[in-house]
């Protein structure tokens, strides 16, 4: 029964029973690997190989087997595999949060909608969710595809990116599910359908979506859809375990002048409606699960993300063991220098890379700070940040002082 919890929705490419035969095969061979000690591994896996039959009968196979190996065709850790996921299914919303600013709406739609697929409320055999996240730059529109792909499927590298400007033609197809035997690039299989084949579980971002050709747009409504896709190999590829999540800056205009005070941002909403009917057809628009609008940024909303970008920067140099703090009024001089309304919170961690991780580089590299350094960030009196650096005294020189 594990045997087909397990392997049922990770080896979309492999029917019953033949997946779970080759899974029960591959976890015996991981068992018996575990029980040889470890000098007699290596002299030993030609006879693993041979004999699996014999190695399954002498070791006993355990749930925790079947996940690694799952864990091996798929990406997905195995802390994923045994975790419940009504746990993380029940907080998605608040842990969305702590890292999307701003957008609390937009969260919750998400949130919702993937709650009610895994409750089993969607059509079964679609993708787990289908988004159009519309909006300006730099509002939290990949972040949140970011973090979904990291609280869902447990790591940034389970979010799968295309660049729609770059799929302009009637071509465009083939290079996502891969040319017909014949064609040139049969053999390379699609760029869309060959990751998700070998990587399942993930979240799938579509940036500028608008910029695409109008047939690549219709295979997207075949994928929402049924839920397959057949690569140009012919096999049907599954993306019921994936999440959809489409971009667009279509009347992003309207919503800055909505901030700025110039309409209502009611009015603004429905500009930015109108152009999306325009240029989606209705099919494509009616197979979203939800169709989220990101709202510009306000100065609150920057201040936080800056204070966020900042603990990343004091998590990046406590892994050279350096310790690092920054007061409020750094803070606060980081708001001022990268506030740029047009772009959202891009300028903030630009700014912070050029001014602040390039400074402590130049520290490192010169010897002024190294582990065991505590670095304080404050403002200067120029506008600028000012850094002072202490440094602690290692237990050696403390205990064997330098003779006078």
């Amino acid at each position: 029964l594990r045997t087909g919890a397990g392997g049922g929705g990770h080896d979309s490419g492999c029917p019953f029973p033949d997946k779970a035969i080759d899974l029960i095969d591959e976890a015996g061979a991981t068992a018996a690997k575990t029980m040889m000690p470890v000098g007699d591994q290596e002299e030993n896996v030609i006879t693993l190989q041979s004999s699996s039959k014999n190695a399954v009968k002498e070791a006993i196979v355990c749930p925790n087997h079947v996940a690694q190996v799952v864990s091996q065709w798929t990406g997905i850790p195995v802390t994923v595999l045994d975790q419940e996921e009504k746990d993380r299914l029940i907080h998605l919303a608040s842990r969305l949060r702590e890292r999307v600013v701003g957008q609390d709406e937009a969260v919750n739609l998400v949130a919702q909608a993937v709650l009610r697929s895994r409750a089993g409320f969607d059509q079964p055999g679609q993708p787990i969710g289908s988004f159009l996240f519309l909006g300006s730059t730099g509002v939290g529109k990949t972040e949140l595809a970011k973090a979904l792909a990291d609280q869902l499927f447990d790591s940034e590298k389970m979010l799968v990116r295309f660049d729609m400007s770059e799929y302009v033609d009637r071509g465009s197809v083939l290079r996502l599910i891969g040319a017909p035997p014949s064609y040139k690039g049969h053999e390379d299989g699609g760029q869309l359908t060959e990751k998700i084949r070998r990587r399942p579980y993930s979240v799938i971002l579509f940036d500028e979506v608008e910029k695409a050709d109008p047939s690549v747009l219709n295979l997207f409504i075949q994928l929402l859809d049924d839920g397959v896709l057949t690569d140009g190999k012919g096999r049907t590829v599954d993306f019921k375990n994936t999440i959809i999540i489409m971009t667009s800056n279509l009347g992003a205009e309207h919503l800055t002048a909505g901030m700025a005070g110039k309409i209502t941002m009611e009015a603004a909403r429905d500009l930015v409606m109108q152009q999306v009917q325009k240029h989606f057809k209705p099919e494509l628009r009616n197979r979203m699960s939800e169709i989220v609008i990101f709202e510009p940024l306000s100065r609150d909303n920057l201040k936080e993300i800056v204070k966020i970008q900042m603990k990343s920067v004091v998590a990046s140099v406590a892994s050279r063991g350096i310790s690092l703090s920054a007061s409020d009024a750094a803070l606060d001089v980081v708001l001022l220098e990268s506030y740029n309304p047009m772009y959202g919170a891009r300028p903030v961690k630009r700014w912070l890379l050029k001014n602040v991780m390039t400074d402590l580089s130049e520290m490192l590299v010169s010897g002024q700070i190294g582990e065991g350094s505590s670095v304080s960030i404050d403002a200067a009196n120029d506008k600028g940040l000012k850094f002072e650096v202490a440094t602690k005294v290692s237990d050696s020189r403390r205990n064997n002082p330098t003779p006078q």
